[in-house]
């Protein structure tokens, strides 16, 4: 977590700057192997000319019916056809336009529901989840936290020296959310996930526990590139207990609006660049910015799926070693919900250079899938 900002600045190319991450094996695979085969089967039937469109009041075309190519816009009308672009009448154009300007789910999850035998529901939200006695108001800058504070954080430790090298946030019992590019050095053999850490001077004043891990679920799309789909899920070997120091944090609703809004980030990463990691959890409140001033912000792709964070002014930000740790936000209710996973920067707590999140809500449907016991 960064306390500071100094004069020299510092460039750090992002395949350089993170604990870049690796690639597994997850269920999440095998559906992507069903999306893609019915992904092209739906939409690579009209050509770049035509729009496939669902009934005639649609096309604005004297042409006889029966002379236009027939598509598969719903997998239910027998009428849909491709029309000229130029004919598609416009009112449905304007519809069909801002939907795509609007939308901000992750590839997969766009498509999970066409796959699933069901529409896939949100992964439910347990009655203990995000609370704590912690008011946003609290926070006023980049300080220790408090032991109780955050009982969802959880830190990864690789069990050689038992140093700290990711974060992440438990939602439910037996699976904490993280980030993707945590995994490239380190397999479910190396590392333990510890649950109840606050201070790792002092022996237990927490009754941490220490988790092995059966399953790590990367997102299928996860790009090392470009860190496109940052987000993975790790299954603990047994399920957890709750208690003051180990609790659940929640999911945001699909329509939650985050922009200029503040949150907190925590984690034991560095508190200056380049420097030490800390012993003790760390937490800064820090804005999350429009997409378009993140975007401005980068010569690197920034994703409708990412969100970006840290002060305007510089200075507050997270760091390396803080990756897979939630970017959260109260609600009304005083709950708080990860809207993001640190995922990668430039520096940290550069001027005019936030921090860039994988964005929670544009993964729900594939959390709900992967977030729970799948034989």
């Amino acid at each position: 977590m960064l306390l500071m900002k100094n004069g020299d600045h510092f460039f750090i190319p992002v395949c350089t700057l993170l604990i870049v991450v690796g690639y597994h094996a997850t269920t999440g695979e095998l559906i992507r192997i069903k999306l893609k085969k019915d992904t092209e089967r739906s939409f690579k039937v009209c050509d770049q000319y035509t729009e496939c469109v669902s009934g005639f009041e649609y096309c604005d075309n004297n042409s006889a019916s029966e002379n236009l190519q027939k598509c598969d816009v719903d997998h239910e009308s027998s009428t849909s056809f491709c029309c000229p672009v130029d004919k598609v009448v416009r009112a449905k154009r304007e519809r069909r336009m801002t939907a795509v300007a609007d939308d901000d789910e992750s590839d997969l999850d766009k498509v999970l529901d066409r796959a699933a035998p069901e529409p896939i529901k949100p992964l439910p939200e347990e009655p203990e989840c995000g609370v704590n006695t912690k008011s946003i108001s609290k926070v006023a800058s980049v300080q220790n936290a408090d032991a109780s504070d955050w009982p969802w954080m959880a830190v990864f430790l690789e069990t050689t020296y038992y140093m700290n090298f990711c974060g992440g946030a438990l939602l439910n019992r037996r699976f904490v959310l993280t980030a993707a590019h945590c995994f490239k050095k380190y397999d479910k053999q190396h590392f333990v996930v510890r649950l109840g850490e606050y201070d790792f001077t002092t022996n237990n004043e927490t009754q941490y526990i220490d988790y092995r891990v059966t399953d790590i679920r990367t997102h299928p799309d996860y790009d090392q590139a470009t860190h496109g789909n940052d987000i993975a899920l790790v299954r603990l070997k047994s399920p957890t207990v709750y208690n003051s120091f180990i609790r659940p944090i929640c999911l945001p609703k699909t329509n939650l609006e985050v922009y200029n809004k503040l949150a907190v980030v925590a984690g034991w990463g560095q508190t200056v660049f380049g420097g030490q990691v800390s012993n003790v959890l760390q937490e800064v409140v820090i804005p999350i910015w429009e997409h378009d001033q993140c975007v401005s912000a980068f010569s690197q792709p920034i994703f409708k799926t990412n969100l970006c964070a840290a002060s305007y002014d510089g200075g507050k930000d997270s760091c390396l070693g803080d990756s897979g740790g939630p970017l959260q936000i109260q609600r009304q209710d005083g709950k708080w919900t990860n809207v993001g996973i640190v995922s990668w920067g430039i520096s940290c707590g550069e001027l005019g250079i936030p921090g860039v999140y994988t964005k929670v809500t544009s993964y729900l449907k594939w959390i709900a899938v992967n977030a729970q016991d799948i034989v």
